[in-house]
Protein backbone atom coordinates (compact mmCIF):
# COMPACT_ATOMS: atom_id res chain seq x y z
CA UNK A 1 0.00 0.00 0.00
CA UNK A 2 2.80 2.43 1.02
CA UNK A 3 4.87 1.44 -1.97
CA UNK A 4 1.88 2.13 -4.22
CA UNK A 5 1.51 5.59 -2.65
CA UNK A 6 5.14 6.51 -3.35
CA UNK A 7 4.65 5.36 -6.90
CA UNK A 8 1.72 7.74 -7.23
CA UNK A 9 2.85 11.03 -8.86
CA UNK A 10 0.05 12.98 -7.18
CA UNK A 11 1.10 11.75 -3.73
CA UNK A 12 4.74 12.67 -4.33
CA UNK A 13 3.74 16.13 -5.55
CA UNK A 14 1.58 16.61 -2.45
CA UNK A 15 4.47 15.61 -0.16
CA UNK A 16 6.76 18.01 -1.98
CA UNK A 17 4.22 20.80 -1.52
CA UNK A 18 3.97 20.01 2.19
CA UNK A 19 7.77 20.21 2.54
CA UNK A 20 7.87 23.52 0.72
CA UNK A 21 5.10 24.91 2.94
CA UNK A 22 6.91 23.69 6.06
CA UNK A 23 10.12 25.41 4.92
CA UNK A 24 8.23 28.65 4.20
CA UNK A 25 6.60 28.52 7.65
CA UNK A 26 9.97 27.96 9.32
CA UNK A 27 11.46 30.95 7.51
CA UNK A 28 8.46 33.08 8.41
CA UNK A 29 8.79 32.05 12.05
CA UNK A 30 12.48 33.02 12.04
CA UNK A 31 11.61 36.32 10.38
CA UNK A 32 8.95 37.05 13.02
CA UNK A 33 11.43 36.34 15.82
CA UNK A 34 13.97 38.67 14.18
CA UNK A 35 11.35 41.42 13.84
CA UNK A 36 10.40 41.03 17.51
CA UNK A 37 14.06 41.36 18.52
CA UNK A 38 14.47 44.47 16.38
CA UNK A 39 11.31 45.94 17.88
CA UNK A 40 12.64 45.41 21.41
CA UNK A 41 16.00 46.90 20.43
CA UNK A 42 14.27 49.92 18.87
CA UNK A 43 12.21 50.45 22.02
CA UNK A 44 15.34 50.27 24.18
CA UNK A 45 17.18 52.70 21.87
CA UNK A 46 14.25 55.12 21.91
CA UNK A 47 14.13 55.00 25.72
CA UNK A 48 17.88 55.69 25.95
CA UNK A 49 17.56 58.58 23.51
CA UNK A 50 14.67 60.07 25.47
CA UNK A 51 16.64 59.75 28.70
CA UNK A 52 19.64 61.38 27.03
CA UNK A 53 17.55 64.24 25.68
CA UNK A 54 16.10 64.88 29.13
CA UNK A 55 19.61 64.85 30.60
CA UNK A 56 20.89 67.30 27.98
CA UNK A 57 17.97 69.64 28.56
CA UNK A 58 18.72 69.62 32.28
CA UNK A 59 22.42 70.34 31.59
CA UNK A 60 21.54 73.25 29.30
CA UNK A 61 19.28 74.73 31.99
CA UNK A 62 22.08 74.34 34.55
CA UNK A 63 24.49 76.10 32.21
CA UNK A 64 22.12 79.02 31.68
CA UNK A 65 21.63 79.34 35.44
CA UNK A 66 25.40 79.10 36.00
CA UNK A 67 26.19 81.79 33.43
CA UNK A 68 23.73 84.21 35.06
CA UNK A 69 25.12 83.48 38.53
CA UNK A 70 28.67 83.99 37.29
CA UNK A 71 27.82 87.38 35.77
CA UNK A 72 26.18 88.55 38.99
CA UNK A 73 29.07 87.36 41.14
CA UNK A 74 32.24 88.11 39.18
CA UNK A 75 31.70 91.91 39.12
CA UNK A 76 31.35 92.22 42.90
CA UNK A 77 33.77 89.65 44.25
CA UNK A 78 37.36 88.58 43.74
CA UNK A 79 36.73 85.16 45.22
CA UNK A 80 36.92 81.90 43.29
CA UNK A 81 33.77 80.66 41.63
CA UNK A 82 33.29 76.96 42.38
CA UNK A 83 30.73 74.59 40.94
CA UNK A 84 30.29 70.89 40.30
CA UNK A 85 28.40 71.47 37.04
CA UNK A 86 29.95 69.61 34.10
CA UNK A 87 28.34 70.32 30.76
CA UNK A 88 28.10 68.57 27.42
CA UNK A 89 29.22 69.91 24.05
CA UNK A 90 25.63 71.09 23.38
CA UNK A 91 26.38 74.45 25.00
CA UNK A 92 23.75 77.00 23.99
CA UNK A 93 25.01 80.32 25.27
CA UNK A 94 22.47 83.11 25.01
CA UNK A 95 23.89 85.56 22.48
CA UNK A 96 23.18 88.60 24.65
CA UNK A 97 25.01 87.05 27.62
CA UNK A 98 28.04 86.11 25.47
CA UNK A 99 28.31 89.63 24.04
CA UNK A 100 27.98 91.35 27.40
CA UNK A 101 30.59 89.00 28.88
CA UNK A 102 32.97 89.64 25.98
CA UNK A 103 32.53 93.41 26.20
CA UNK A 104 33.24 93.30 29.91
CA UNK A 105 36.51 91.39 29.46
CA UNK A 106 37.86 93.59 26.65
CA UNK A 107 37.84 96.78 28.70
CA UNK A 108 41.44 97.77 29.52
CA UNK A 109 42.65 94.21 28.99
CA UNK A 110 46.19 93.94 27.67
CA UNK A 111 47.20 90.88 29.69
CA UNK A 112 45.00 87.80 29.59
CA UNK A 113 45.75 84.77 31.78
CA UNK A 114 43.84 82.15 33.71
CA UNK A 115 44.52 79.09 35.84
CA UNK A 116 41.78 76.80 37.13
CA UNK A 117 41.55 73.41 38.85
CA UNK A 118 39.01 70.71 39.54
CA UNK A 119 37.84 71.16 43.10
CA UNK A 120 37.17 67.41 43.52
CA UNK A 121 37.24 64.03 41.76
CA UNK A 122 34.98 63.94 38.73
CA UNK A 123 33.27 61.06 36.93
CA UNK A 124 33.76 61.34 33.17
CA UNK A 125 32.30 58.38 31.30
CA UNK A 126 30.82 60.32 28.35
CA UNK A 127 32.35 61.09 24.98
CA UNK A 128 32.96 64.79 24.26
CA UNK A 129 32.20 65.79 27.83
CA UNK A 130 33.51 69.28 28.61
CA UNK A 131 35.61 69.27 31.77
CA UNK A 132 34.62 72.31 33.82
CA UNK A 133 37.65 73.20 35.94
CA UNK A 134 35.53 74.92 38.55
CA UNK A 135 38.07 76.32 41.03
CA UNK A 136 39.56 79.51 39.57
CA UNK A 137 43.00 80.46 40.92
CA UNK A 138 43.88 83.18 38.41
CA UNK A 139 41.55 84.94 35.97
CA UNK A 140 43.21 88.10 34.64
CA UNK A 141 40.77 89.60 32.16
CA UNK A 142 37.82 87.55 33.49
CA UNK A 143 37.69 85.55 30.25
CA UNK A 144 37.59 82.08 31.82
CA UNK A 145 34.14 80.83 32.88
CA UNK A 146 34.31 78.08 35.54
CA UNK A 147 30.65 77.08 35.29
CA UNK A 148 31.06 76.03 31.66
CA UNK A 149 34.80 75.26 31.69
CA UNK A 150 35.21 77.61 28.72
CA UNK A 151 37.69 80.39 27.97
CA UNK A 152 36.18 83.04 25.64
CA UNK A 153 39.05 84.95 24.00
CA UNK A 154 38.66 88.68 24.78
CA UNK A 155 40.93 89.59 21.87
CA UNK A 156 42.70 87.94 18.96
CA UNK A 157 46.28 86.74 19.40
CA UNK A 158 48.64 83.82 19.89
CA UNK A 159 47.79 81.97 23.11
CA UNK A 160 49.45 79.22 25.14
CA UNK A 161 47.16 76.60 26.71
CA UNK A 162 48.11 73.73 28.98
CA UNK A 163 46.09 71.15 30.90
CA UNK A 164 46.84 68.30 33.30
CA UNK A 165 44.70 65.22 33.92
CA UNK A 166 45.30 62.97 36.93
CA UNK A 167 44.11 59.33 36.83
CA UNK A 168 44.32 56.26 39.02
CA UNK A 169 44.09 52.49 38.55
CA UNK A 170 41.79 51.25 35.81
CA UNK A 171 40.71 54.71 34.61
CA UNK A 172 41.81 55.82 31.16
CA UNK A 173 41.09 58.96 29.16
CA UNK A 174 41.84 60.79 25.97
CA UNK A 175 41.36 64.51 26.52
CA UNK A 176 41.29 67.12 23.77
CA UNK A 177 41.99 70.84 23.68
CA UNK A 178 39.30 72.46 21.52
CA UNK A 179 39.13 75.85 19.83
CA UNK A 180 35.48 76.11 18.86
CA UNK A 181 34.89 72.76 17.07
CA UNK A 182 38.52 72.13 16.11
CA UNK A 183 40.76 69.66 17.97
CA UNK A 184 44.07 71.45 18.53
CA UNK A 185 45.85 68.83 20.64
CA UNK A 186 45.06 65.65 22.56
CA UNK A 187 46.71 63.43 25.18
CA UNK A 188 46.00 59.89 26.38
CA UNK A 189 46.80 58.23 29.69
CA UNK A 190 46.04 54.80 31.18
CA UNK A 191 47.87 54.19 34.47
CA UNK A 192 46.73 50.55 35.09
CA UNK A 193 46.92 48.58 38.34
CA UNK A 194 47.51 50.76 41.43
CA UNK A 195 49.38 53.54 39.64
CA UNK A 196 48.33 57.13 40.42
CA UNK A 197 49.71 59.65 37.95
CA UNK A 198 48.97 62.36 35.45
CA UNK A 199 49.50 63.52 31.90
CA UNK A 200 49.77 67.05 30.49
CA UNK A 201 49.19 68.63 27.11
CA UNK A 202 50.27 72.00 25.72
CA UNK A 203 49.40 73.99 22.61
CA UNK A 204 50.41 77.33 21.11
CA UNK A 205 47.63 78.48 18.82
CA UNK A 206 46.17 81.52 17.09
CA UNK A 207 42.79 82.37 18.63
CA UNK A 208 40.34 84.97 17.36
CA UNK A 209 38.27 87.26 19.54
CA UNK A 210 35.15 85.46 20.75
CA UNK A 211 36.51 81.94 20.12
CA UNK A 212 35.71 79.25 22.72
CA UNK A 213 38.60 77.23 24.15
CA UNK A 214 37.95 74.25 26.41
CA UNK A 215 39.09 70.72 27.33
CA UNK A 216 36.83 67.73 26.69
CA UNK A 217 36.97 63.93 26.70
CA UNK A 218 37.65 62.23 23.37
CA UNK A 219 35.28 60.25 21.19
CA UNK A 220 36.91 57.02 22.40
CA UNK A 221 38.83 55.96 25.52
CA UNK A 222 36.86 57.73 28.24
CA UNK A 223 36.41 55.67 31.39
CA UNK A 224 36.61 56.30 35.09
CA UNK A 225 37.29 59.19 37.43
CA UNK A 226 39.46 62.22 36.77
CA UNK A 227 41.10 62.79 40.13
CA UNK A 228 41.83 66.09 41.85
CA UNK A 229 42.54 66.67 45.53
CA UNK A 230 45.27 67.92 47.85
CA UNK A 231 47.57 65.11 46.68
CA UNK A 232 47.46 66.28 43.06
CA UNK A 233 45.21 68.55 41.01
CA UNK A 234 43.82 68.30 37.50
CA UNK A 235 44.05 71.76 35.98
CA UNK A 236 43.63 74.00 32.93
CA UNK A 237 45.57 77.22 32.19
CA UNK A 238 46.14 79.68 29.39
CA UNK A 239 47.64 83.07 28.63
CA UNK A 240 48.14 85.40 25.68
CA UNK A 241 51.63 85.30 24.19
CA UNK A 242 51.45 88.05 21.60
Amino acid sequence: MIENLYDNPDFNMAMQKIEEMSMIMRKQGEHIILLEQKTIESQNTAKKQNDRIAQLEARIQELKTGCKAEENTSENSGKDLSSEIFVTPLRKFIRKERLSSLQRTTQNTETVAFFAQLSSHTHAFDAHRIIAFDKTITNVGHAYHPYSGTFIAPRSGVYVFTWTIRLYGDSYHTTELMVNNQIVNSVYYSPHSNVDGGVSGTAVVQVNQGDDVFVRTGANYHFGVIRSDSVGRSSFAGWILM
